[in-house]
């Protein structure tokens, strides 16, 4: 609305004062762990997500709660956070026995967890087709909670406590997955994985589904840090050491407790919180457990970082010994480490999701996943002021963890770089400009379509015509498609803005060509990311290629097979441990990996008390 000089006197002064600006967020009311911990310090919460135009359920442009019990067939009545009542006290305040805000709870935290992966990612998030994920907070009853990626929805479960051993819940008591902060966050993060990497659901190595798991675990723990009451308690109870056991590092208390377990469903710290073996990540199979060995190596590199980034201000406190008194510790110094605290495990959960940008679109490895982590955090922050990236290298040899095809542990080497046949080779810089507009509803919806078509062209053309360099099968054209491109915006450490954009490629051997690999329902792929400056020019590549006379150098050809060995072992490990595949028939065996693929399958699959699938 223009502003004009206000007119003042009897007369009407509509259209003489400057409108009112919408605010940017709407606070909600969660809680930040779940209902077991009551109202203990900072419990309940309040969590701004941004303010978008929502209806009843709720449901937003992104997200769609809809409260339908399909154990009861019936729906709950939806929340308007719109009415009134509800915005004045920034939402229904926390209640189990409340539909409405258990509808709150779930939209609050997915929005959360979508915000941290749009900063991360450095440009809006939208799921495929521009579909809303669908979030049912009661889906059904059972000690389950889950991510279907052909509905592309939520299901949230509920149970009764354990009677014998209940931990802090009343025996019996009716538990509701919905009401846990990190299970909701968890699930929805599988939602997410899922758009940014569809491939990573098909289980073709040990890595696959654990990596699913393991991101899950880590954005839910990370999240726990933005809860400035929950951390300054913990600080101040450990004397500023976040390694020490503590609900802060605890994944679903609630629930690992009402299922009779005697303690919470996992824990940043690994398996059996005792020092890194490296024994582990060669014996593990099962995904949970698997992933929780890269959860473990994220978090060790964070205590690191966290250490590092406190240590001049403990010494400033201690006169320069560096050795805090015994005793309670100054308010100051919590209050100062609180903020440090903070922002470290921000930074590090952006350095995780950034990641993304430079893994492979299929067939990832934990080894990969370090590289990417690498390569994301060189490109804005080259000096490496707290060693945030050795502190990433260490935690990760520490548990037996390597990256495939480099020459050794040092940075450079962990890089990922471009192959010398790409160097003089770019995209036209024009590209990039329309990739970036297709993006964007600027134009009308006539011409976007239109310039994603254009993009696609020129990027399924350039792949053509450098397929061997990109580590793709030339003799397989037919046969290679684009998978997805996107741009990306961010801000390095001196303050310049920085464009990509990032592609990828997938190629899939026909049936009955010797070069397909296929068991149980999955296939082997070879797939390949590649990362544009602004300019056109290839920076990095991210591939994992299959076998065949295209790949020039050994470390290709070895990457190559080792990936297909690793598959036919890895299958050969499931089948050991499978009771049905002695009795089953042909067509259980045909289809195996793919059942085993399903996300919700790995869950039931999970021994644990009471068969907690989480």
């Amino acid at each position: 609305m223009e502003q004009k000089q206000a007119v003042y006197g009897r007369e009407s002064l509509e259209g003489y004062v400057p409108g009112i600006q919408p605010p940017a967020t709407r606070p909600l009311k969660i809680f930040a762990f779940d209902p077991s911990l009551r109202r203990s310090a900072g419990n309940l919460a309040v969590v701004n997500v941004v303010n978008e135009q929502v209806g009843p359920g709720p449901d937003g442009r992104l997200v769609q709660v809809i409260d339908y019990n399909a154990t009861e067939d019936v729906y709950y009545p939806p929340v308007d956070l719109d009415e009134p009542d509800v915005l004045i006290q920034r939402g229904l305040d926390p209640s189990d026995s409340d539909p409405r805000f258990h509808q709150q709870m779930v939209y609050a935290v997915v929005m959360k967890v979508i915000e941290n992966f749009e900063r991360a990612l450095g440009r809006p998030f939208a799921f495929r087709r521009q579909q809303k994920l669908v979030v049912l907070p009661h889906s059904f009853e059972g000690e389950n909670a889950f991510y279907d990626p052909v509905t592309m929805s939520l299901h949230f479960g509920y149970f009764t406590a354990d009677l014998e051993d209940p931990g802090p819940n009343l025996p019996g008591q009716t538990v509701f997955t919905c009401l846990s902060h990190d299970i909701v966050a968890h699930e929805t993060t599988h939602a997410i994985v899922d758009r940014l990497r569809d491939q990573f659901n098909w289980p073709t190595n040990r890595d696959v589904l654990a990596f699913h798991e393991a991101i899950a675990d880590i954005v839910a723990i990370f999240q726990h840090f933005s809860f400035p009451e929950v951390l300054h308690d913990q600080i101040r109870a450990t004397r500023a050491d976040l390694s020490k056991p503590g609900r802060l590092l605890e994944l679903a208390r609630q629930f690992g407790y009402a299922t009779g377990s005697g303690q919470a469903l996992r824990s940043a710290t690994g398996l059996d919180q005792a020092a890194p073996d490296p024994r582990q990540y060669a014996e593990v199979l099962e995904p949970h457990d698997r992933g929780s060995i890269l959860v473990a190596a994220v978090f060790d590199a964070f205590f690191r970082i966290y250490r590092n980034r406190t240590a001049g201000l403990v010494r400033a406190v201690t006169g320069g010994s560096g050795i805090l008194p015994e005793g309670e510790l100054q308010a100051d110094l919590v209050t100062l480490a609180t903020r440090e605290a903070s922002n470290a495990a921000q930074d590090v959960l952006t350095m995780c999701l950034r990641a993304f940008e430079y893994l492979p679109p299929v067939d990832v490895t934990f080894g990969d996943y370090l590289r990417a982590i690498v390569t994301a955090d060189f490109e804005l922050n080259p000096r490496d002021e707290f060693e945030r990236r050795v502190s990433f290298i260490d935690a990760f040899r520490a548990r037996g963890i390597y990256a495939p095809a480099v020459s050794s542990l040092a940075e450079e080497a962990l890089r990922l770089d471009r192959p010398r046949e790409l160097e003089d080779v770019r995209i036209p810089p024009e590209l990039v400009t329309e990739a970036l507009a297709s993006q964007f509803k600027i134009y009308d919806d006539y011409d976007q379509p239109e310039r994603e078509a254009v993009v696609q062209l020129r990027l399924h053309e350039f792949a053509m015509a450098n397929a061997a360099a990109l580590q793709l099968d030339p003799d397989l054209s037919k046969n290679l498609h684009l998978a997805g491109f996107h741009p990306s915006f961010h801000t390095d450490e001196n303050g310049q803005l920085r464009i990509e954009l990032v592609a990828q490629w997938m190629q899939t051997p026909p049936e009955g060509d010797p070069r397909r690999v296929e068991i149980g329902g999955v296939v082997l792929r070879a797939g390949t990311t590649a990362v544009f400056d602004s300019d056109g020019k290839v920076r990095y590549i991210a591939a994992r290629p299959l076998p065949g006379p295209h790949l020039t150098y050994e470390t290709q050809k070895a990457v190559a097979e080792q990936r297909v060995e690793e598959f036919k072992r890895y299958v050969g490990a499931l089948d050991e441990r499978d009771a049905l595949q002695p009795w089953s028939s042909e067509g259980y065996d045909a289809t195996r990996m793919r059942r085993r693929a399903k996300l919700s399958a790995a869950h039931l699959a999970r021994p644990s008390w009471r068969r907690s699938n989480v």
